[in-house]
């Protein structure tokens, strides 16, 4: 009797060691259910979606079509999986259905939203392309004629295309103005030893002068990184110079502040110094400016 008794005791807990597991279990099978599940619902709301199908469809993009499709084979094979009870297997499926229909979405963006894009571009690019004209024209001479009547041209052109809302042929025609601009600059740079001999009526001024000319300076920076694409070894020269430009920049203007001039100038110098080694470094030619050397 005493043997069965323990016998019985023995078979109770291994049952419920056995059991215990599968309790475990089974909470955790729910939960990755439910978000198969969820999954699988948005990939259905997403291929319902009959606006985006169509843009889709109608864009004349085979690979966004491509995607599409591959985007409903892989829900279909999601749904067989998961009513097997292949919850893994599911989930892949779903994952790659998502992944199909993002990148259909993405070879075909919606129109408003890229039409904003543009616009918002274009007054960034218009802004930008106006500084750096205003700049040339101050310093142009025969040679650079040429380059600045082009680009007032061009920019006519694109402010008509974006009255007529068509923001990315206006881009294209600022983006035209832009290499211009650079190449008038370029060559003004290459043809204009940069000098600071005192032309200014007072410091005050002088500073004011030295602040404009190295504004416009630095604003080619990042035109030149984007039209002339250096490589890895420049783009690391020309942080390295960015990086001095911006402290010695934030000085001149503390020290300017403060009312010391003279030290801001030089510390503004040595700045724009640096904002030259750094075009130098991005392929835009120019001579090496007289001055302080930092």
């Amino acid at each position: 009797m005493t043997s069965d008794r323990h016998l019985g005791s023995a078979a109770l807990a291994a049952a419920l060691l056995v059991g215990a597991p599968a309790q475990a279990q089974a909470p955790d099978d729910a939960m990755q259910r439910a978000q198969v599940e969820q999954r699988l619902k948005l990939v259905a709301s997403l291929l319902s979606d009959s606006r985006r199908a169509q843009r889709i469809v109608t864009s004349g993009s085979s690979e966004a079509v491509a995607h599409l499709d591959e985007g409903r084979v892989h829900h279909s094979l999601a749904g067989e999986l998961l009513a097997k009870g292949d919850l893994a297997g599911a989930r892949k499926a779903a994952d790659e259905a998502l992944k199909h229909l993002g990148m259909a979405s993405r070879h075909v963006p919606d129109a408003p939203a890229r039409r904003e894009a543009a616009k918002a571009r274009h007054e960034q690019l218009l802004a930008s392309v106006e500084r750096l004209l205003e700049s040339l024209r101050a310093r142009a001479g025969k040679d650079e004629a040429a380059d600045v009547t082009a680009a007032l041209g061009l920019m006519a052109v694109s402010r008509q295309q974006a009255q007529e809302g068509r923001y990315e042929e206006a881009n294209q025609s600022l983006g035209q103005a832009e290499r211009h601009v650079l190449a008038g600059m370029n060559r003004t740079l290459n043809a204009t030893t940069l000098d600071y001999t005192v032309r200014a009526s007072s410091p005050v001024e002088e500073f004011q002068v030295e602040l404009a000319r190295h504004r416009g300076l630095a604003e080619l920076v990042p035109l030149a990184v984007r039209d002339l694409q250096p490589r890895a070894e420049a783009m690391a020269q020309i942080e390295r110079f960015g990086e001095s430009r911006n402290a010695l920049y934030a000085q001149a203007l503390q020290h300017f502040q403060s009312g010391d001039v003279v030290q801001a100038l030089a510390h503004l110098r040595n700045a724009t110094l640096f904002v030259q080694r750094a075009l130098l470094a991005a392929g835009l030619v120019a001579p090496q400016p007289t001055g302080t050397t930092p």
